[in-house]
């Protein structure tokens, strides 16, 4: 048994350290390669730095650690507040076309006072009690303010991406149904396929996570290393299939945007000219006479 969970503890580590290595390269190639006119790039790639940054504390252990893993965990939940607001700011602008630049949004104010929270009682802790027992469910009447927030910081971030999921969702289906468009509408349908399978991709994997470590945490205090395997690996396989699916929309995009360039220019309808097809045959019947006048005038001369 200690054979079994310590390979599943080096594969483990072995896939945190891919997917972080990954997702981070894919963040900085969005941030500063690939540019949009409005900035979208930007909240996308800071999306993909986050799920880096979840990765990369799967590398943590009690043994290379610089601190208490119960502390760490603590000071990193903060930053995974912002995870949702940034993907429903991302789709708002770009359903919308929000050519504004992004500054800072209200959907932030969440992140900061959950960080403010942790950084007061982590302070307090340090100050008035330097002991940091292990965490034990078991022993409810000994918790402390620091193992109280432990349990408080998962359950209000399975709440914010409950409701933020519900409100992208609801964003989503308003979009409406292509029928019948130009090519330049086509272009919004490619980038409202790309936003809903990003969603649902990200939604499933936060429900197979509040399946396998979330609810195992508040009900048995236990959470295997089978679990988190699995829920990394399968977060890890999500990465690659959607940074192979962006790419086929972006070279399907440019294709679209090429054909679109390269199409003649239709001539102006009659419908969209001045005078219909009938004034124009009177007024050309004028001018014949005028001209065959002007020749009489000249032979009787």
């Amino acid at each position: 048994m200690n054979e079994f969970n310590e390979l599943f503890s080096q594969g483990y580590w072995w896939i945190s350290l891919l997917g972080g290595i990954h997702c981070l390269g894919l963040g900085l190639y969005i941030r500063y390669i690939y540019s949009e006119r409005s900035g979208n790039h930007k909240i996308l790639g800071a999306i993909f730095s986050l799920m880096a940054l979840y990765f990369f504390t799967g590398l943590l252990t009690n043994s290379n650690a610089p601190a208490p893993l119960q502390l760490l965990f603590i000071l990193i939940i903060p930053v995974y507040f912002l995870l949702m607001p940034l993907l429903y700011l991302y789709c708002d602008r770009s359903l919308n076309d929000i050519e504004q630049p992004i500054g800072f949004s209200a959907h932030f104010y969440s992140a900061i006072l959950v960080a403010i929270l942790v950084i007061f009682t982590a302070a307090f802790r340090l100050l008035f009690g330097h002991n940091w027992p292990l965490f034990e469910l078991a022993h409810l009447s000994k918790l402390t303010d620091l193992h109280l927030l432990s349990l408080l910081l998962p359950a209000l971030l399975f709440i914010q991406t409950a409701l933020y999921f519900f409100y992208i969702i609801k964003m989503l289906s308003r979009y409406p149904g292509r029928t019948s468009r130009v090519h330049q509408d086509s272009l919004k349908d490619i980038k409202f396929r790309w936003l809903l399978v990003l969603t649902l991709a990200l939604m499933s994997n936060w429900l197979l996570r509040a399946l396998l470590i979330i609810i195992p945490f508040y009900i048995d205090d236990q959470v295997f290393i089978v679990n988190q395997a699995a829920t990394t690996l399968i977060l890890l396989l999500t990465i690659y299939l959607l940074a192979i699916y962006g790419l086929k929309q972006i070279t399907r995009a440019a294709f679209l945007r090429g054909k679109l360039a390269q199409q003649p220019k239709k001539p102006m309808q009659a419908s969209q000219q001045l005078l219909s097809s009938e004034e124009l045959a009177y007024l050309q019947q004028l001018m014949q006479e005028d001209e065959q006048k002007k020749e009489k005038q000249l032979k009787e001369d």
